[in-house]
């Protein structure tokens, strides 16, 4: 039985239904439903073993789970649920993560915010805490180190600029140590010192310096959330608000991701995802597309998966080689899968906006194309069977009028085709972490028609977009369906009420251009590198 103890909150320790993207429904606010209809439509329980150890678990834990057995520590995942096996008592050392655990990180920030609740992820981080046997634990000498996408959230920093929460981390004790960046090599030094009682830094951060070679990470033991399984870190494009274009980029070679997809095969996982903050860029030094790189890897994972999806990827390398989707599509779309999703970050649609905070988001094209990129891109996309969710920021530092009028436009243009679009407000994070987060107290009537906007796209969208999302068949498939209409219309008819619905002022564009054929892909507007 382990002594080091790795675990979360229930909204992280769930496949949320086999759907990744409903994760995104755990950032809402809390307590307008009863907490049960929020769990069986966004994070029903992970099922356990004997010992509580979760049948699948988030990919990051289980990359800091496999570096530590690796190491010849007797560490392993907890469910939240059965902390109270192994505290107080057995366990010496528990390690906690998360994507939000304070609902400050968009969009979680932005929901929330509107809304003026806590949020879903914040609630269960809390109630994970503070749980008896963690308190008690804590009493008789637990340590805890905190790590994870947002550990900045508990960072000392942080806990100054918003004293609610170092009151909450007073009352269960403490955290001994807050870890920031990639800690596959770091927690290996930092559990020993906490396992032979020696003094804990409160907070580090790891920077690029120590960021491990993709040599030295290790690969999962045990199943991931979804079958996510990474294909390579760090990002070249350099956006200003983002925290991963600090790390160097490394392409995992092709049979490290094979040996993580065969672990989740084994449990008869067949549907995944592939990981990176650009799939497209899968094998490239650069920010052109290799198709020689790229292609073998949709193969592969299609010999394990029957349904493939992507985490992210970028409108420029989209458009950069827009031939390219199409010959994944060939590889992707057959009769077990007929689309796939992936997350866009399209963050503003004014080009005066891309030039101040995100120059090579836009790369290799210019910051003037950048409205016309993403229409082509989307259609782009939904010509071949992607269907994604795009991000927009609001208010970034510099942002303007103008710049919100032009994102309502882009939104305009966008509103026929098959996408949800995703607004967050302006966290700081990377390089704009000294700025200042935004707030509901600070939207301008403009921005609050942007919200609007992008909340009616999304309840229309939705709707469409239902039969293609519950694509799998049986009797808990039309029970699960049913729940979203049902929770789809209650949203909609809240939004109604207080008037927070907003329609476009003029036609978007055509989902069917005559220019095009079945099999052609639409000439770009725009010059192209091929």
């Amino acid at each position: 039985m382990p002594e080091v103890v790795i675990t979360c909150d229930w909204t992280m320790m769930s496949n949320h239904h086999g759907k990744e993207f409903l994760g995104f429904g755990t950032t809402t606010p809390a307590y307008i439903l009863p907490e049960g209809v929020y769990k069986r439509l966004f994070f029903p329980d992970m099922p356990v073993d004997e010992n509580g150890f979760p049948r699948q678990a988030p990919y990051g834990m289980r990359k800091i789970e496999a570096s530590l057995m690796d190491a010849g520590f007797d560490a392993r995942i907890v469910h939240p649920s059965h902390l109270d096996r192994y505290m107080p008592g057995q366990a010496k050392l528990l390690l906690i993560s998360g994507h939000d655990y304070f609902g400050l990180n968009p969009p979680s920030s932005t929901f929330g915010g509107v809304m003026k609740k806590e949020t879903l992820n914040c609630v269960n981080f809390k109630r994970m805490l503070t749980q008896p046997a963690v308190v008690e634990a804590r009493k008789r000498g637990l340590k805890i180190i905190a790590g994870g996408p947002c550990a900045w959230q508990l960072a000392p920093a942080t806990r100054f600029k918003l004293p609610w929460i170092q009151e909450f981390v007073d009352s269960f004790g403490g955290i001994d140590s807050v870890v920031e960046g990639e800690a596959d090599l770091f927690v290996k030094d930092i559990v020993g010192k906490a396992l032979r009682d020696e003094f804990l830094p409160p907070h580090i951060v790891l920077g690029a310096k120590e960021a491990p070679k993709v040599e030295q990470i290790s690969s999962i033991r045990f199943p991931s959330v979804n079958g996510l399984v990474e294909i390579g870190r760090g990002c070249c494009r350099g956006c200003s608000f983002c925290s991963v274009t600090t790390r160097p980029t490394r392409w995992y070679p092709l049979d490290k991701i094979e040996e993580e997809l065969k672990v989740n095969a084994k449990i008869n996982v067949r549907k995944g995802i592939l990981h990176s903050d650009d799939v497209l860029f899968y094998g490239s030094p650069n920010i052109m597309p290799h198709e020689e790189k790229l292609i073998p890897l949709l193969q592969l994972a299609k010999r394990y998966y029957q349904q493939v999806g992507w985490s992210h990827v970028a409108i420029a390398t989209l458009m950069t080689k827009p031939k390219i989707l199409s010959k994944c599509a060939e590889v992707l779309i057959d009769d077990k899968q007929d689309w796939w999703g992936v997350e866009v970050g399209v963050e503003t649609g004014s080009p005066r906006m891309i030039t101040a905070a995100m120059p090579g988001k836009v790369a290799p094209f210019k910051a003037s194309q950048w409205p016309e990129l993403v229409v082509q891109a989307a259609g782009l996309m939904n010509d071949n069977h992607v269907f994604p969710a795009c991000t927009f920021i609001v208010g970034l530092p510099q942002e303007t009028e103008d710049d919100v009028q032009r994102t309502i436009d882009l939104i305009d243009d966008l509103w026929e085709f098959k996408a949800i679009l995703v607004p967050m407000f302006f966290v700081p994070l990377g390089h704009l972490q000294s700025k200042d987060w935004f707030r509901r107290d600070r939207l301008s009537p403009l921005q609050q028609e942007l919200l609007k906007r992008a909340l009616t796209h999304g309840l229309r969208q939705s709707k469409r977009m239902l039969n293609d999302f519950f694509d799998w068949e049986g009797h808990n498939t039309k029970l699960v369906r049913g729940a979203f209409r049902g929770f789809i219309g209650f949203i909609e008819l809240l939004a109604g009420m207080h008037g927070l619905t907003s329609e476009p002022t003029r036609p978007g564009r055509p989902i069917v251009d005559p220019t095009r054929t079945p099999d052609r892909l639409p000439v770009p507007t725009i010059p192209v590198r091929e």
